[in-house]
């Protein structure tokens, strides 16, 4: 199953604006708003598969920004 890493939500608070609009706007409704990866994808649309994938590589983007400016 598809979980929240709660770390990732204090990540894009501190680096969210590094990501690209659509990568945001995705992590912010997951992560922020709690909104389903469906109705995310009703709301931008795009398929759950696609959003998935957004909130992965957004996820991976956040962490290699952490591991290399160590700054949150």
């Amino acid at each position: 199953m598809f979980e929240k890493n709660l770390e990732i939500g204090l990540l894009l608070d501190f680096y969210g604006e590094t990501l690209s609009e659509r990568k945001r706007t995705v992590m912010n409704l997951y992560y922020n708003e709690d909104y389903s990866l469906a109705e995310i994808a009703d709301e931008i649309g795009i398929s759950r598969q696609g959003v998935r994938e957004l909130i992965k590589k957004a996820e991976t983007e956040l962490s290699e920004l952490e591991i290399k400016l160590g700054l949150a």
